[in-house]
């Protein structure tokens, strides 16, 4: 319990720190008036691709929890990703263990296989997103000026000490070996596992939980839709891409600075790291990284960058709050009373 609250304490520490570094330079009254005369009729496309975005990362979430088994229902996992979203507007994280939850429940799949495919889920987003910097730090913000004011001198500091042979050659062997470990490690449950379904042996406790969990992280090795898995991937980061770029036309910051959509991703790039950090939905570290990146990046002044993010921010919390209880009831209605009525499976680990 007290690491809970120590964990919510320092979410709210770091959210209240972002916060006041975004607003100390600006004035309200010149924020309020940025807001007042932004064009609202781009936030209803804004809207449609944020709902497309989420639908997609269900869909893409349900073809890893179903490698097996095609039917599971969609209309679930969006519900368990809209809830994921809003408990992580109050408790950072603690969403990821809410869908897995909801999800387990409502389809009957082992709870410890669920938190699986999330965990594989947020690896492949990491990854995605370090590709992606890398070539917004390539081709984007390559100039030596433009990152010192983005990131401070101290990054090429570090940047020039991770140059040397020695340091490069022990990383590169660091992380090799870290991938053989782990992968030996996945080999060797994944055989415990097999001997124990050969010889017909029962497994409870620790052991089918971690049976379950390696069975969800390794999913993937099972799809059987893989061109539709690697769409429904490169469809949703383009929603996100374009999530950034359709506000840049509410507040007239393409035609005023002549931003584009390459652009709008390298902002999106490295807005998602302030997302990533622990701050209940990214509150304050959205905004300052976003705010930051299009006055450095772009010269778009800190009042108009602020209140874009402001906007962008709000508009998605407004269709996560207001989606979430819309889509848990109409599941509740739709399947909640047949499924009281079920007995409650087995949990098997296959």
């Amino acid at each position: 319990m007290r690491r809970h609250i120590l964990h919510i304490a320092l979410s709210l520490c770091i959210a209240g720190l972002f916060i006041w570094l975004s607003f100390r330079n600006v004035e309200i009254n010149e924020l309020k008036e940025s807001v007042r005369m932004m064009s609202y009729g781009w936030l209803f496309p804004y809207f449609i691709v944020c709902m497309a975005s989420f639908w997609l990362r269900s869909e893409r979430w349900r073809l890893m929890v179903s490698a097996e088994n095609s039917g599971m229902r969609s209309s679930t996992f969006f519900t368990g990703v809209m809830l994921g979203y809003s408990v992580n507007y109050a408790v950072p994280r603690l969403g990821e263990i809410s869908r897995t939850l909801f999800v387990s429940r409502n389809e009957r799949v082992s709870g410890s296989k669920v938190f699986g495919t999330v965990v594989l889920e947020r690896i492949l987003d990491l990854l995605a997103m370090l590709v992606m910097l890398f070539f917004v730090i390539l081709f984007v913000v390559a100039d030596r000026s433009t990152m010192d004011a983005l990131f401070g001198p101290q990054l090429y500091l570090v940047l020039d000490e991770l140059r040397s042979p020695l340091i490069l050659g022990l990383l590169f062997l660091a992380g090799l070996l870290s991938l053989y470990l782990c992968w030996k490690a996945v080999l060797y449950i994944l055989q415990q596992r097999r001997k124990s379904l050969d010889s017909g042996m029962e497994h409870a406790g620790l052991k089918r939980i971690l049976f379950s969990f390696t069975d969800g992280l390794t999913s993937i090795r099972k799809l059987k839709k893989w061109p539709v898995f690697l769409l429904y991937t490169a469809l949703m980061w383009i929603c996100y891409g374009l999530m950034t770029y359709i506000p840049f036309y509410a507040f007239d910051i393409q035609n005023q600075f002549g931003l584009g959509i390459g652009e709008a991703f390298a902002v999106m790039v490295i807005s998602t790291i302030g997302v990533s950090l622990p701050s209940p939905g990214g509150i304050g570290t959205y905004h300052w990284f976003v705010t930051q990146s299009l006055l450095v990046l772009y010269a778009v002044p800190a009042v108009t960058g602020l209140s874009y993010a402001l906007v962008t921010h709000a508009g998605m919390m407004s269709v996560v709050l207001l989606v979430t209880p819309v889509a848990w009831l109409f599941t509740y209605y739709r399947y909640g009373i047949t499924k009281k009525n079920e007995p409650e499976p087995a949990i098997e680990v296959k």
